[in-house]
């Protein structure tokens, strides 16, 4: 299982660079342009390619099966050697000194920046900021960062030029974060929270969509809030639901309590993954007991 890496994209993109030079990004000597993004990097153009292979499907996958995800494309990637490398440029030429281990979207230059070896996950996470912020516009405000970090976490592989991700896993370091308050966990102070996000983290406002999502109701939740529909209800979750929060809280309390009961198993869950094809994905998938089943999977184009 050692060459089962995160970076698990054999096959590549045709690709090429070219010299590149522009005030902060003329550190950056090589650019490739897909469909949606424009790559600027230093080195391993193969990696770059192959998270550039990875990114135009997944942008793809996202506007046809959760929201549309306009945007004025292509959205600027910028990708470090790595971690002291990432953390030294945002310091030095972007001015930022917020803590970031992994990457990083910056609305004021319109841009994401991440390190090579950060991880599929944290790419797909970051570039949903950016969707959701021109898309989602009347989105709760526990949404901004709990429908991003839902994408962290997948597994899939490559069907020829098409895509195949299977969604809905936990995030462990996530789970262990949240710790023994997991069950705790208030879903109506969430829910109606409005000025900021309070005692709550990253972590445990993804358990709501992760809830949502456990339910069947996540895509319809995203459909209402791009529709700016409630059909009459306090809150999108509820309009989702179809049902007041009152009576969504007991089914709340319950998955809080399985995903709980499930702590051991989920620590063993690996970094999201993209494997070369469907025998090496379930291979890979049978090896670490993970279940996957065609609800949870959407398709490239």
């Amino acid at each position: 299982m050692r060459k089962l890496l995160p970076f698990a994209l054999l096959a590549l993109i045709s690709c090429s660079s070219s010299a590149w030079g522009q005030d902060y990004l003329k550190s950056f000597p090589h650019n490739l342009e897909t469909r949606y993004f424009q790559f600027y990097f230093r080195q391993n153009e193969m990696k770059v390619c192959q998270i550039a292979r990875f990114a135009d499907q997944y942008i793809s996958i996202i506007n046809r099966d959760f929201f549309k995800a306009d945007f004025p494309y292509p959205m600027k990637a910028l990708v470090l050697e790595d971690e002291q490398r990432f953390g030294e440029y945002l310091r030095t030429e972007l001015h930022e000194n917020m803590p970031t281990p992994f990457g990083i979207y910056l609305f004021d230059r319109g841009l994401f920046a991440t390190y090579e070896s950060s991880g599929l996950g944290t790419f797909a996470h970051e570039i949903l900021h950016p969707l959701v912020e021109g898309n989602l516009q009347d989105r709760p405000l526990w949404a901004m960062e709990g429908i991003p970090t839902f994408f962290e976490k997948f597994y899939g592989y490559w069907e020829g030029d098409k895509l195949v991700v299977y969604w809905g896993y936990q995030n462990p370091w996530r789970i262990a974060l949240i710790g023994d308050g997991l069950k705790n966990l208030d879903l109506v102070e969430i829910v109606n929270s409005t000025n900021s996000q309070g005692r709550y983290r990253e972590s445990d406002l993804r358990m709501v969509s992760m809830f949502l999502w456990d339910q069947g109701k996540f895509q319809k939740f995203l459909r209402l809030i791009q529709q700016k529909n409630r059909n009459g209800f306090p809150s999108y979750l509820e309009a989702a639901f179809e049902m007041p929060l009152n009576k969504i809280v007991p089914l709340w309390n319950r998955y809080l309590a399985e995903v709980d009961s499930q702590r051991e198993q989920i620590k063993n869950f690996p970094s999201s993954t993209i494997l070369p094809n469907r025998y090496q994905f379930q291979d890979f998938m049978n090896h670490f007991g993970l279940k996957y089943d065609a609800n949870h999977q959407s398709t490239g184009l």
